[in-house]
């Protein structure tokens, strides 16, 4: 392991410098109150330090912890020794870019300018392409996969929906009427039964006064012995002109109810066939609106109106898309013929070649990544040294611990190596 060669190295320089191990400790113990003080003080101005980050100091006592605390000091000088590695690859991605941003600037003549159109052109086709994405269209992409399935009959379903809705107000219309004429002829009818009645009781009544003054003349001629024969042939006058007027008025109010009964039949009869186009039109419509989710022609007008502007957007998307592409591709073959480290990364930032102040914001910003890279490569390497002067201070004192920290060593490396299959 690459740490355990420097510290093999670094321990066999360092051998005449051995230091007692109570020097060692008070070292440590002043270290560890210097940065107690350094904490109250930082807790007070509310503020982390980053000596409240640093490592604290261990006094191990006894060969247990002494072998314990060689251990932790391997381990975290290889995961130093491993996060130095991934920040140092990081740290030449960051490099590689503003090396890119140098290359970007040093373009000229006609690809430059062929470069910074392109650059436009993807300004523009993004702009657009935002446009479409907030576009604002009430139909949802369910019910456009639906009218797709019926596309090319939409517009004469639509006027079919609306024919049968007119359709429908005017069977509507029919019943109403014939419903009404239905009521109407009822009442005559019944009209009709009270007059028969009323002849009836005419007729009876009519009867029984007749045959009281038959009966009245009888027997003034028997007492009276009066010449009756004039009142007898006035009441028969009477009652035979009586019998034909009740006679032609039920033949006239049996005339006028059949011919009822024959226009009831007859409304019914309508009645009965509009209910069944009713019916039929109102499952078709029914059907029509389920099949096409729609509640009416209006909604089913509205939502195709809707069904052609989400088609056009999708073809001027797919046209945009097409267009992006092209001009990505057009980009990416400048940058790669200038030997960019990372072009694909510029088909995202192409406003930065075009725009003079944010590609000084994106140097920047790389330029501080990359100090901050710096600081944390700074603080692993300062970290590996205090660890390799804390365990070359046990080796002084005890070199036997030498041969311990070897094993030690070989066992996190296969450790590594097993974790790493």
């Amino acid at each position: 392991m690459a740490f355990w060669d420097k510290w093999k190295k670094k321990s066999t320089g360092q051998e005449a410098e051995k230091e007692s191990l109570s020097d060692a400790i008070e070292g440590q113990a002043s270290e560890s109150q210097e940065l107690s003080q350094r904490k109250q003080e930082a807790k007070k101005e509310n503020i982390l330090q980053k000596e409240e980050l640093q490592q604290e100091s261990i006094v191990p006592v006894g060969r247990g912890a002494i072998k314990n605390f060689i251990r932790d000091c391997c381990e975290s000088i290889a995961e130093s020794e491993c996060q130095i590695e991934l920040i140092k690859k990081e740290y030449e991605q960051v490099t590689e870019a503003l090396t890119d941003i140098q290359k970007i600037d040093r373009i000229k003549g006609e690809s430059r300018d062929e470069m910074m159109e392109l650059c436009k052109r993807i300004k523009y086709l993004l702009q657009i392409r935002n446009q479409y994405k907030n576009r604002e269209i009430t139909i949802s992409e369910a019910q456009v996969r639906r009218f797709d399935l019926y596309k090319e009959e939409l517009i004469d379903e639509i006027k079919k929906m609306y024919q049968s809705e007119m359709y429908q107000k005017a069977i509507e219309s029919d019943m109403s009427h014939l419903e009404k004429e239905k009521a109407y002829l009822r009442q005559s009818q019944q009209e009709i039964i009270e007059k028969q009645n009323a002849l009836k009781g005419m007729a009876k009544v009519l009867a029984a006064l007749i045959i009281s003054l038959f009966i009245l003349f009888l027997v003034i001629y028997y007492t009276m012995r009066v010449d009756m024969t004039w009142p007898y042939m006035g009441t028969l006058l009477l009652a035979a002109i009586s019998s034909t007027v009740i006679f032609v008025e039920a033949n006239r109010n049996r005339h006028e109810m059949s011919l009822a009964e024959l226009k009831m039949n007859k409304a019914i009869g309508l009645l009965n066939r509009t209910k069944i186009k009713y019916i039929n039109n109102v499952s078709a419509l029914d059907y029509n609106c389920q099949k096409y989710q729609v509640k009416n022609a209006a909604e089913f007008e509205v939502m195709w109106g809707e069904y052609c502007k989400a088609k056009e957007y999708e073809r001027k998307f797919k046209e945009n898309t097409e267009q992006l592409n092209k001009s990505n591709e057009g980009l990416l073959e400048i940058l790669k013929e200038n030997q960019l480290a990372d072009p694909e990364v510029w088909l995202v930032q192409c406003y930065a070649i075009i725009d003079k102040r944010e590609m000084v914001e994106i140097r920047h910003e790389l330029n501080q990544r990359r100090q901050k890279l710096r600081e944390q490569i700074e603080y692993n390497n300062n970290l590996k040294k205090t660890l390799f002067e804390k365990m070359d201070t046990l080796v002084a004192k005890s070199p036997d611990f030498q041969v311990q920290i070897q094993k030690i060593v070989e066992e996190i490396k296969k450790q590594k190596q097993k974790n790493e299959k």
